[in-house]
């Protein structure tokens, strides 16, 4: 008997879908190979990182995405986050999910139609969050850091959320600094030296930068469980803007709850600065800790301090003097 080739096998895991749909985009210069069976997928990831150029020659990190017709109009919940070993999970119902191997350097994610509609939704918690995860178990070391250059000398604006990181950074680009990331910055897990490579394509700021700088508008949206204004940098014609930036100083933000006469800066040791910059979120299995300290140490040849500051002009002039006074040194 022939067999016959007409017949479809059958396939209740959903792993022969077809994903015709199918780019290389670059976030942070590395490539990341996006496939789904939803065109709406690439465009997502196209607003994301369509203006990323290749930097670095690493083998392609994938995401594929799997949109099913279930009939719905409701928006998912946001999702929780696993993590055990190798693997990631991101769950936000039955119907919308992805995992992650992070050593093999693939995720999959199974979302509704109108998660992808959702367009924020889907790049936020899934297309975005997916990268990212994958390219900090491998690639890069990702800080909670803004990055601004002035007179070829890079700062690392480094400190916890609320401390003022996107309006420093933005008040600097006013006043001529070069903008490189607002609030995150990344290092390049296995390259030498102390170059950040950064996202310069948005600032991203609570509601009330607009009190500070009344030329921001923008619509505000929910990210990570804050209300946030997203303010494209090809909107600002005024800022000046670059992918990475060697790090000369790490400045710590305590931006103070109460008046201070005048900003103040003060050292930080080397041994408490690892301490404040090393974050490890990763399962212990997958035993990058290691490379991911080494890196940061070499970032801490860099010159550390801490800024205390109430009001963002002061702290501007004081960063100002600072690299007037180091660049004087050097010489």
């Amino acid at each position: 008997m022939q067999p016959n080739h007409s017949v479809v096998p059958p396939d209740p895991l959903g792993a022969s879908m077809a994903l015709p749909f199918q780019h290389v985009l670059f976030p942070l210069g590395f490539p990341v190979q996006v496939r789904s069976n939803d065109q709406a997928v690439i465009r997502a990831a196209e607003l994301s990182w369509g203006s990323f150029t290749q930097r670095f020659r690493e083998a392609p990190i994938e995401i594929r995405f799997l949109i099913s017709e279930i009939p719905t109009r409701r928006k998912p919940p946001n999702p929780a986050v696993r993590a055990q070993s190798n693997l990631v999970t991101i769950v936000a119902d039955s119907h919308n999910f992805a995992s992650c191997d992070l050593v093999g350097g693939f995720g999959f994610a199974c979302l509704t139609k109108a998660a992808v509609m959702n367009r924020d939704y889907l790049r936020q918690y899934f297309l975005e969050a997916m990268a990212y995860m994958l390219l900090d178990t491998s690639r890069i070391v990702a800080l909670h850091a803004a990055c601004v250059g002035k007179d070829h000398q890079g700062v690392l604006l480094a400190g916890d959320s609320g401390a003022g990181k996107s309006s420093l950074a933005y008040a600097c680009a006013r006043r001529g600094w070069t903008y490189v990331s607002d609030d995150a910055s990344s290092l390049v897990l296995r390259k030498p030296g102390r170059v950040v490579i950064g996202s310069p394509q948005a600032f991203r700021f609570r509601p009330s930068a607009s009190h500070l700088f009344p030329e921001l508008h923008g619509t505000t949206k929910a990210r990570n469980g804050k209300p946030t204004m997203e303010i494209r940098t090809e909107h600002l014609p005024h800022v000046i803007t670059a992918d990475e930036c060697e790090i000369d100083y790490i400045v710590f933000l305590h931006r103070s709850e109460i008046e201070v006469d005048t900003a103040r800066l003060a050292p930080v040791s080397r041994e408490e600065a690892l301490r404040r910059l090393v974050q490890n979120p990763w399962p212990s299995e997958l035993l990058i800790l290691e490379e991911r300290v080494a890196a940061i140490e070499r970032l801490l040849e860099a010159r550390c301090y801490e800024l205390t500051y109430k009001h963002l002009h002061p702290a501007i002039d004081l960063l100002e003097l600072m690299i007037h006074r180091g660049k004087h040194h050097e010489s």
